[in-house]
């Protein structure tokens, strides 16, 4: 039942406990201060994110944005007020934890700073009225009791999920909640059995069941309003007891898999499409993975987009690069492009893999990138946007790329077969082939050179490192300017990539980063939970939550 109560009049004290004048502060705060409070909250939670993990940050933020909900019911318009609260917290919320798509707007200043906007306002403005919108539906039915818990805990995740499937093709589901939780320790273990999202819900409602500590509410004891938290509690000590006994249950011999080399050059994005840096981006990637030789890995990788321009266009680089292999195989970034420059043009952000005859027979195989990243690789909503002046910020293809179908396992002959996932794709849980075509290790390949050097980069890849925990299959992430190296099947490293030796690599240009790393395939799990079920026990589990409005009381 809603308290309709004016801000003018007392404030309701309930029974009183140590938090109680806290509560009393933030119920209190009203106009601005009310949303200053609010986006403050909204900037500290993303310290629980990578690569800081400080989560009881994320319990500060909930339970302080519970607190000043109940504050927007005594106003005169509590809904509107409610809104207004959660699209501050919301702003700043998604706005730092997102700061890094700036970045690719500052890579070619004169052509897109213009556009500045749209990553520091559009999008965290667009993503926090979602959230807004989703607690303004669910406003009517907030309470004072631990029921408000889960009906904010619902609203959170309903507007989370939504906007995880915005665009079309596309969504955005970076740092879901259950990204406060640190891939490749014992609490991101059970992503195996409900993905991202379910830990997500569970971590929704631990996070914010602080908050229910205190309320208006006369009746029930300080012990009494402690019981969501200690359930959390529970759960969550439960989840980390069974996580920590599946990773001392994981095997402690060695990879027997082939040995891969990843390889990164570094090259500045800014540099990349310079035409005098082309023949040097080649070289430098020939030079990193070294002579073909009886002990030389077997596979080589290179990251997303290694090369600036259509490698299958450009014949003395493919000729150099093929050469250079010998018998390995190479899976490397590069776009193609259909009926060049005819009336059916369509380019393609793809991954291929070569061997040493692939100049004149071709690559091995290809795999064209399934979900595209809106404004980098395609403009939603074009036919109106394309008439500001606005393109696609990489170069290749101003006008967009082409989604390709959906990710299924590459097979090729000394390449035990993977599941592609280029850059963006690494954010969506269950993209991965599943079934019988399910492969037996994950490639991620990305260019993190748009992301910047704050928190982009160690975002992108814990979301990487949590779609291994997902399938139960390893990865070799190769991420330009980001972190590269091997994730076992649990999400842990089991080798990273470091700054190339000069003494064996030779020095890098200027503003260049060079990394390598060589290290073994780890042995894939048998098909998890996650991997046969997909989302199915997270909407279970989501409903199961809200049958607890039924018996939580709401007064």
């Amino acid at each position: 039942m809603t308290d309709t109560r004016l801000a003018s009049e007392p404030h309701p004290h309930g029974r009183a406990n140590f938090l109680t004048p806290a509560y009393l502060w933030v119920a209190g705060l009203q106009g601005w201060r009310a949303l200053a409070f609010c986006a403050v909250l909204g900037a500290i939670a993303n310290f629980a994110f990578p690569p800081f993990h400080i989560w009881p940050l994320y319990a500060v933020a909930l339970s302080g944005l519970v607190w000043s909900l109940d504050g927007a019911r005594l106003t005169p318009k509590p809904r509107r007020a409610a809104l207004w609260r959660v699209g501050a917290f919301g702003f700043t919320y998604y706005l730092v934890g997102m700061h890094w798509i700036a970045w690719a707007f500052l890579v070619n200043p004169d052509a897109y700073l213009i556009f500045i906007w749209m990553p520091l306002i559009a999008l965290p403005g667009l993503l926090s009225a979602i959230l807004a919108g989703a607690i303004y539906l669910v406003f009517p039915y907030w309470c004072a009791g631990p029921a408000r818990l889960i009906i904010f805990s619902s609203a959170f995740m309903i507007a989370e999920w939504f906007r995880a499937s915005l665009f079309g093709i596309g969504g955005f589901p970076w740092n879901m909640p259950g990204m406060i939780w640190a891939p490749g320790e014992a609490i991101s273990q059970s992503a195996s059995l409900w993905g991202i999202y379910g830990l997500s819900a569970l971590t929704l409602v631990a996070m914010a069941s602080p908050a229910v500590l205190t309320d208006t509410r006369q009746r029930g004891s300080t012990a009494s309003r402690a019981a969501p938290l200690i359930v959390a509690a529970i759960v969550f000590g439960a989840l980390w007891g069974w996580g920590a006994k599946r990773l001392g249950e994981a095997s402690a011999e060695a990879p027997t898999g082939p040995m891969v080399r990843m390889v990164d050059t570094g090259v500045p994005q800014a540099v990349k499409h310079q035409p005098e840096a082309a023949e040097a981006i080649v070289e430098r990637f020939i030079r990193l993975s070294g002579p073909a030789t009886a002990n030389s890995p077997s596979i080589v990788i290179w990251p997303e987009g290694a090369v600036p321009y259509y490698l299958f266009g450009w014949d003395p680089a493919l000729r150099a690069i093929t050469e250079s292999l010998g018998a390995r195989k190479l899976i490397i970034g590069t776009a193609r492009v259909e009926d060049l420059r005819g009336p059916d043009e369509k380019a393609y952000n793809s991954l291929a893999v070569l061997s040493g005859h692939s100049d004149v027979h071709g690559a091995l195989a290809w795999y064209d990138k399934h979900m595209l990243v809106p404004f980098g690789e395609f403009v939603p909503f074009s036919g109106v946007l394309k008439n500001i002046g606005l393109k696609t910020l990489q170069d290749l293809a101003p006008g967009g790329f082409e989604p390709g179908p959906q990710p299924a396992s590459v097979s090729v002959d000394g390449i035990p077969p993977f599941g592609p996932l280029i850059c963006y794709e690494a954010i969506f849980p269950g993209l991965s082939p599943n079934g019988t075509d399910r492969p037996q290790w994950l490639v991620n390949i990305s260019i993190d050179a748009w992301f910047g050097d704050l928190f982009g980069p160690g975002q992108h890849a814990a979301q990487a490192r949590y779609r291994a925990i997902e399938e139960g299959l390893p990865m070799a992430r190769v991420a330009s300017r980001g972190e590269t190296g091997m994730i076992d099947a649990y999400g842990r490293w089991t080798a990273r990539a470091t700054v190339a030796d000069p003494k064996l690599y030779g020095a890098d240009p200027d503003g260049w980063r060079s990394a390598v790393v060589d290290a073994r395939i780890p042995v894939a799990l048998p098909a998890t939970p996650y991997s046969n079920w997909r989302d199915g026990l997270f909407w279970l589990m989501f409903v199961g939550l809200n049958l607890g409005l039924f018996v939580l009381p709401r007064r």
